[in-house]
């Protein structure tokens, strides 16, 4: 089973591991509500260094990333990132991803763990007719994330020399403190010269940051983080999860499965259909005039916790299955999302099978919290 760098940091911590996609990763360090709850009021640092980086680079980077993306990203500026898909040519999602412009010729991806393989191997397949380099850079750099609503001034306040201040949300710039610090003591470098990145982007419906930095030192910067954020805590994958979950975020595996596509999801909004074409337009077209799937966020009657891949009933008919499910920390209330056959789109109520009893639960509007 594969580790990041941090595995033996995070052992001297007592975390608790579980796999996730062929990873040994920290579950928790004190327990999952008590993680989830001080990212959502403090400060929360996340070990994601499984997480994938794709390069695209060279005179028809832009006109690529273009094509085998969903949304539009001709219009961003410098720095700026976009959320959306990679799909195939039946518009099943191969992943969902951030896209960063670094320049006109230059776009940086973030991709998720147990895709970052094959979704370089797709866009390998697809470079032939453009003028790009497609590099794979998941071995080089790690990844931490800080989220939570005091994240902003600590990190501000660790790195001065970077300018933080004028970081927008959804965009990207050089950690010029760590590239000071580190850059010249590095055995391997960065091929793009951008060894040390922080992006305002986050996967937990806070504000916060996501830092790449070489996987040669991420263990020091992951220890001087902990070490000189206030109140910051390490936190697992189990309130990660519990964390998109409630602010209405999908995770690839659960909502966006093989036989599906993003409209299936009410993701239209990361779709541009006024681009001339990408990879599973035509596909996608055909879906929104002919609806298969509808997509719902459902609160538990009880105090029961809904599963991934449990059945959904109404009248003792099968109309769907649980994509995800969990506890509400914040809610203290049993919440998730349900995939169902369309013709069930104005359901209000049904019944989910947890075990062998069946549970109440009310159609409800996501994200669960704002």
């Amino acid at each position: 089973m594969n580790t990041t760098p941090l595995f033996q940091i995070h052992e001297k911590l007592n975390a608790k591991f579980t796999e996730f996609n062929g990873w040994n990763m920290p579950l928790w360090f004190s327990s999952l509500e008590d993680e989830h709850l001080h990212v959502r009021d403090k400060i929360g640092i996340f070990d994601v260094s499984h997480m994938g980086e794709i390069e695209i680079v060279g005179d028809d980077a832009e006109s690529f990333t273009d094509f085998i993306f969903t949304n539009n990203i001709l219009n961003l500026k410098i720095g700026q990132a976009r959320y959306g898909f990679i799909c195939d040519f039946d518009a099943q999602v191969l992943d969902d991803v951030i896209v960063y412009k670094m320049s006109n010729k230059r776009f940086f991806l973030c991709v998720n763990a147990g895709n970052k393989d094959s979704v370089y191997e797709w866009l390998f397949k697809l470079d032939h007719k453009f003028n790009v380099e497609i590099n794979n850079l998941s071995n080089f750099y790690g990844q931490l994330a800080v989220q939570g609503p005091e994240s902003i001034e600590e990190i501000n306040k660790i790195f001065p020399k970077s300018n933080l201040d004028s970081l927008s949300k959804f965009y990207m710039t050089k950690i010029v403190d760590l590239e000071e610090k580190f850059s010249s003591s590095l055995e391997v470098k960065c091929p793009n010269g951008d060894n040390f990145l922080i992006a305002r982007t986050g996967y937990t419906g806070e504000d916060g940051y996501e830092i790449f930095a070489p996987n040669e030192v991420i263990k020091s910067v992951y220890q001087y983080l902990l070490e000189n954020c206030n109140e910051i805590k390490p936190c697992g994958l189990a309130s990660r999860d519990t964390l998109r979950i409630e602010a209405g975020f999908p995770l690839h595996g659960n909502e966006l499965i093989k036989g599906t596509t993003p409209i299936d999801f009410n993701l239209n909004r990361f779709i541009d259909l006024n681009k001339p074409n990408f990879v599973g337009k035509e596909v996608i077209e055909k879906r929104l005039a002919d609806k298969k799937y509808f997509f719902i966020g459902f609160m538990m009657d009880d105090n029961s916790i809904a599963r991934s891949g449990y059945d959904v009933l109404k009248n003792d008919t099968k109309i769907g299955f649980v994509t995800s499910g969990t506890f509400s920390p914040v809610l203290k209330k049993g919440i998730g999302f349900a995939l169902l056959d369309y013709e069930y789109s104005n359901i209000k109520d049904f019944e989910i099978r947890i075990r062998k009893s069946l549970k109440i639960a009310q159609k409800v509007d996501y994200p669960f919290i704002r």
